[in-house]
């Protein structure tokens, strides 16, 4: 049997490679604070289309956070309100509906 040694040194890079595949993949499937470049790649959504979410959608202190003058978000309610039926919109909506009534019902007493 002749064995070709002169791919040996491949081993190691192959082996580095895969160590770093592997980081990459756990950063992305279990790191919960998402920058907004982050979030960007993790949505498949530019930037700007992510500060338009945060902006129209995300509900501070659910959705992201800010902390030290950086936006974090939350990938757990981000992904959340990916598979949820009911729009973020919707829910502002009915919450503001609801205090309007409280208010109202206030007033009257």
């Amino acid at each position: 049997m002749n064995v070709e040694f002169e791919n040996i040194n491949l081993i190691k890079q192959i082996s580095n490679d895969m160590q770093l595949l592997k980081k990459l993949l756990q950063d992305t499937t279990t790191k919960r604070w998402l920058s907004v470049k982050e979030l960007a790649i993790y949505l498949s959504y530019s930037k700007d289309r992510i500060y338009k979410i945060k902006d129209t959608t995300f509900i501070e202190g659910i959705h992201f956070f800010k902390k030290s003058g950086k936006i974090l978000f939350d990938r757990v309610a981000i992904d959340e309100w990916v598979i949820s039926k009911e729009t973020t919109n919707e829910i502002n909506q009915s919450r503001r509906q609801v205090v309007d009534n409280i208010l109202s019902s206030i007033k009257k007493i």
